[in-house]
């Protein structure tokens, strides 16, 4: 290529379509391979979006982002569905105040080969994506984290809600971000026809700030937290280890993870590390004001089996009452 067809950086330029290349930090989790590697930036009918040119020689580069520019000035957006692009995942753990973790992901032009079995010891998750190419990134990265297995990846409310249904995952993840009409929410359909299955709503962005941006009219406060691609998860990291754990246990983790972030407080896993799962559960419980009977039902075990834990508890705690166990839990 000329230097006299270039334009300063590299900038390709269309009457409605320009690129221009980009290096973008990617972490080493999310691209291992391609050291420096450049990106296309396009811009079109007013939007952007970021393209990885698995590429880091920058004529070579060019040339890959002027086929993309070519072609979203011909079709439009759609013409982006065959190259990989960026794409920001946020997942929303806490409603009140809202507390979100995300971090930057790559679509998949074809989804990976399909397990014909489920593995051993996974958390089993389904998903609902309507975006093809962004269903299929979803699905490698769901597969890529260490303990996880996509059983169901869905395109659409009704298939997602028949999969859901028919396997019981441990884990549903469902695109239904804060600022979808109301009509339209997934999450209350979810909690109403699944209450003792674990599932949260999830949005996707261009970035970060459109995450940020995208999200309004909540009194509660925020928490916007970036991640690894690795660490994304790491909110909810172990909750299926010891037992099937309950809606009640796993809002429980989330909120003393985030209190630890901010300083307030160790987890009760740090804590209290010689309780098992269980009794932590049980322990919350006690916090919270439950007799036997309410926390039993919240963790669909017997009365007689909370009683058990209970005095494991006092055991293990050198404790010898309720209201002792529940003072040492918030002395720590």
């Amino acid at each position: 290529m000329h230097s006299s067809k270039r334009t300063l950086l590299g900038e390709l330029k269309s009457a409605s379509c320009t690129a221009s290349i980009v290096r973008r930090k990617y972490g080493s989790d999310l691209r291992q391979k391609i050291a420096d590697e450049l990106s296309a930036r396009i811009e079109h009918a007013g939007q952007c979006a970021f393209f990885p040119l698995s590429e880091n020689q920058r004529d070579v580069a060019e040339k890959k982002a002027e086929t993309i520019r070519g072609a979203v000035a011909r079709s439009g957006w759609k013409a982006s569905a065959r190259f990989v692009r960026e794409f920001t995942l946020a997942i929303f753990w806490l409603p009140n105040p809202l507390t979100c973790t995300y971090a930057t992901m790559f679509t998949a032009l074809r989804p990976p080969p399909r397990s014909r079995r489920i593995l051993p010891a996974r958390v089993r998750v389904a998903l609902l994506e309507p975006d093809e190419q962004i269903r299929c990134g979803l699905v490698h990265w769901i597969n890529a984290c260490p303990g996880y297995q996509c059983v169901a990846a869905c395109d659409s409310t009704s298939s997602f809600f028949k999969s859901v249904a028919q396997i019981v995952p441990d884990l549903a993840l469902f695109n239904d971000a804060p600022c979808t009409p109301k009509d339209e929410h997934v999450t209350e359909r979810f909690l109403a026809e699944h209450p003792d299955l674990i599932g949260f709503p999830f949005g996707i962005y261009n970035d970060g700030d459109d995450a940020w941006l995208s999200v309004t009219g909540v009194d509660g406060g925020y928490y916007f937290r970036r991640r690894r691609v690795t660490k994304l998860l790491e909110p909810i990291s172990g909750v299926w280890q010891a037992h099937k754990p309950s809606r009640d246990s796993v809002e429980s983790q989330i909120r003393s993870h985030v209190q630890t972030l901010f300083g307030f407080r160790a987890t009760i896993e740090e804590t209290f590390p010689e309780l098992t799962q269980r009794e932590r559960d049980v322990l919350v419980g006690l916090q919270r004001g439950f007799g036997d009977k309410g926390i039993a039902a919240k963790l669909s075990i017997s009365a007689g089996t909370v009683h058990t834990h209970v005095k494991s508890i006092f055991s293990k705690l050198g404790v010898h009452s309720r209201t002792e166990a529940v003072m040492k839990y918030f002395q720590k």
